[in-house]
């Protein structure tokens, strides 16, 4: 049921790229896209492709990742569909973070089933995604609605991440109270969970709203909002240890322990070394489809030692494999052509649908994800399919937005084009 229910995951949005009507709007990454996909569908034809079930899985996964970019530009979205796209989201996510503190408070008592992926991978991986809690009890890291040990960290990483975009755009003290309570709990969560990458994705994503208030000189929301969340940071860290046990402080305190460089390449560094010196002049066009990943672990079939299972820890191996240098700079660029619109549209000077702040709270989620493919495969997910149906829907719902603007108006922004 498991290998059913992560195709649906991927599938559901193939089947909305074949079946969503309308006319879709051509965002500036698309043209770079579809160059990297083309790149990528090539090397189905690559000597070395584990075989044609898992090349096409592999192939199916990538297009199905990045599909919202293009189903989801053909909706008609306004500011209001998009303000409520992220609240629920921002609601669905508070609510696994909370998930995963009760896992913590009541061990045993919330807690889903175990992945048999995980559990398959021996008692003593299963271990390490233990700790001690302040009761002296061994626990799983908090799973949220997930059936993964840690789990919960992303529904703690979005809860306070778009808990401090409504906090920003609040005007209703209900929309205050859920805020501040997402994002204290997604602190607490985050913290339970010890997953260390999705901290300093979170740290960056904060950083970079931060850098875009003061440029834009809301110096007084800046400093409401360090004072708000640094607080509750310290405060959910207290409470934490208070749960969680001394383990939690011990985790967290290790990143300050070294240098921040020995620290990241002590744990994925050399991942991301061996990238560039082994991988790259290896396969300098690929290695062929379904060579790691679930795409090998469900469909790799009959293990041939001229093309064994790869590895990948970090989304940029991963472009190696699939298509070499020409995808290793393609992909990154349409992420970066992205990660710049939205950051235009957070400048922007007329404000007057609050289209600055959702621009913010992308261009810092966008910041946030690049920062996270130097420690995971982002892409490979359904974190990247988010990444992409967020940014599209942000797209869809300021250009329906300002269609019908003045031109002067417009022209403080990329104007996107319609094909």
């Amino acid at each position: 049921m498991r290998v059913v229910v992560r195709v649906l995951a991927f599938g559901l949005s193939l089947a909305l790229l074949a079946f969503v009507p309308g006319q879709r709007l051509r965002h500036p990454a698309m043209p770079v896209l579809i160059a990297s996909m083309a790149i990528t569908a090539l090397n189905m034809f690559h000597p070395q492709t584990s075989n044609v079930l898992a090349g096409t899985a592999q192939l199916g996964i990538q297009v199905a990742v990045l599909a919202p970019l293009f189903w989801v530009t053909r909706v008609r979205i306004d500011a209001v569909t998009f303000r409520r796209a992220l609240a629920l989201l921002f609601l669905f996510n508070a609510a696994s973070a909370g998930m995963g503190v009760l896992q913590v408070y009541f061990p045993g008592s919330f807690q889903p089933a175990l992945s048999t992926a995980i559990g398959s991978m021996g008692e003593s991986y299963t271990s390490s995604l233990q700790f001690e809690a302040a009761s002296g009890q061994r626990i799983f890291r908090p799973f949220g609605l997930t059936d993964v040990p840690g789990g919960a960290a992303t529904g703690a990483f979005y809860s306070v991440l778009l808990g401090t975009g409504f906090l920003i755009s609040a005007r209703r003290g209900l929309v205050k109270v859920l805020s501040l309570g997402g994002i204290f709990v997604g602190v607490i969560s985050l913290y339970l969970c010890q997953v260390r990458a999705m901290a300093l994705m979170l740290g960056v994503c904060l950083l970079a709203i931060g850098a875009v208030l003061a440029l834009r000189g809301r110096l007084l929301q800046l400093v409401k909002l360090v004072a708000l969340v640094g607080g509750l940071a310290v405060v959910g860290l207290s409470w934490a240890v208070a749960v969680g046990g001394q383990s939690a402080l011990t985790r967290w305190g290790s990143l300050f322990e070294q240098d921040a460089a020995d620290v990241y390449y002590s744990n994925r560094g050399y991942f991301l070394e061996g990238t560039f010196t082994h991988f790259l002049p290896q396969f300098p066009l690929g290695a062929g489809l379904g060579r790691y990943g679930m795409a090998n672990a469900y469909f790799g079939g009959a293990r041939d030692p001229s093309r064994p299972p790869l590895w990948v820890e970090v989304q940029w191996t991963a472009w190696v494999f699939d298509g070499g240098a020409a995808v290793l700079v393609l992909y990154p660029l349409a992420v970066l052509l992205t990660a710049i619109w939205a950051l235009r549209v957070a400048l922007r000077r007329n404000d007057s649908e609050e289209f600055w702040l959702w621009g913010t709270l992308i261009f810092a989620y966008d910041v946030g994800a690049i920062a996270l493919t130097f420690s995971y495969p982002f892409f490979m997910s359904q974190a990247g399919m988010e990444f992409w149906l967020l940014n599209a829907a942000l797209f869809g719902a300021f250009f329906h937005a300002t269609r019908q603007a003045p031109r002067s108006a417009l022209h403080e922004t990329v104007h996107p084009d319609r094909r």
